[in-house]
């Protein structure tokens, strides 16, 4: 089956051709469109500014990822699209081109859900990872911990009690003017730094759980760049700004893999899946592999360029979803359901 996957629920239009097959899922094509020189001055992703220019990008990059994979629309046997959540601008712009590609070739087509499509980026690296698996999906708007019986089925077992990990690592870039995107900015500081700078202190709830807030760590940078305001024009190179870096992404990444080892024993989790844009992240990627090997987990994270939105997870996830007998009716949702 020959499927065409096509992403832009917030500022990356992306699209790709997979190829899925009895042994997995295999990508033939991949093209995605940033927008990070258009967002970066205002330190985040403006939606209006996001949507138009997905309407300017994505006939080239259907285009593009078609002519990559040396095919023709007539060669498709489906087409996959992201119907949310996400910005409901941007989820419009390739939605609707996938409708309208599906009326005018015959071809069918499905919704996949955002989400699901950060599970499914795990299939071309693993296809045959045994279930149950925990699926920490983390990015600037996601920080979610679930259970997957198979690769279309999501449980929510925890998220985040206010902002998301990946928004913290942008905020702390803008504080320190490094620029944006903020988490490969952060990363390479923190693999720069000589030593750790003071350990940021972790949240504590009533209930004891080992749950996530990250709106105390923003401020908390805050709080030591207003001690010391050198920190916001020192730049990357800076020491102490490395030192930040490298103790704000080890305090990230040490309250993200916390609850693993008790939910994994409840559940009878055999693999650990991580996805999402915060997936990149260095540190967490070194810190999940000792974890998985502690515990006897198969670990599953994607190489980076699966990890951020692309229409191969879109693909992949959209391969082994059924086709609607009538899906005419759908359209962009963006606050979508698991499930919806």
């Amino acid at each position: 089956m020959l499927v065409l996957g096509l992403e832009s629920s917030c500022d990356d239009c992306s699209a790709a051709v997979v190829e899925e097959t009895a042994s997995g899922p295999i990508l033939r094509s991949l093209v995605r469109e940033s927008q990070d020189a258009i967002h970066g001055p205002f330190g985040g992703v403006v939606p209006e500014l996001a949507a138009r220019e997905h309407l300017l990008q994505v006939r080239a990059t259907m285009a593009g990822a078609l002519a990559q994979a040396g095919l023709g629309l007539q060669d498709l046997d489906r087409i996959a699209v992201t119907r949310g959540p996400g910005l409901v601008g941007s989820l419009l712009a390739t939605f609707s081109a996938a409708k309208a590609m599906a009326w005018h070739q015959g071809l069918p087509w499905v919704g996949v859900h955002h989400l699901l499509g950060h599970l499914n980026a795990a299939r071309f690296g693993a296809p045959d990872l045994p279930f149950p698996a925990l699926v920490l999906l983390v990015s600037g708007g996601h920080t979610h911990l679930y259970l997957a019986q198979n690769w279309t089925s999501l449980q929510l077992l925890q998220k985040t009690r206010d902002d998301a990990a990946g928004e913290a690592f942008d905020k702390t870039a803008r504080m320190l003017n490094l620029g944006y995107p903020g988490g490969p900015l952060v990363d390479a500081c923190a693999r720069s730094a000589a030593r750790r700078a003071e350990p940021f202190t972790p949240p504590k709830f009533r209930d004891g759980r080992a749950s996530w807030s990250f709106s105390g760590l923003k401020t908390g940078v805050k709080l030591r760049v207003e001690r010391n305001p050198r920190l916001a024009q020192a730049g990357a190179a800076d020491p102490e700004v490395q030192g930040l870096c490298r103790s704000l992404q080890e305090a990230i990444s040490a309250w993200l893999l916390k609850p693993v080892a008790a939910l994994a024993s409840e559940h009878g989790a055999r693999s650990l899946i991580i996805s999402g844009g915060v997936a990149c992240n260095s540190t967490l990627r070194e810190d999940a592999a000792l974890l998985a090997q502690r515990l006897g987990l198969r670990l599953a994270l994607p190489e980076p360029r699966l990890c951020t939105d692309n229409g191969a997870m879109i693909g992949a996830a959209g391969a082994l979803l059924p086709v609607e007998t009538d899906p005419w009716g759908q359209n962009a949702d963006s606050d979508l359901k698991l499930g919806g």
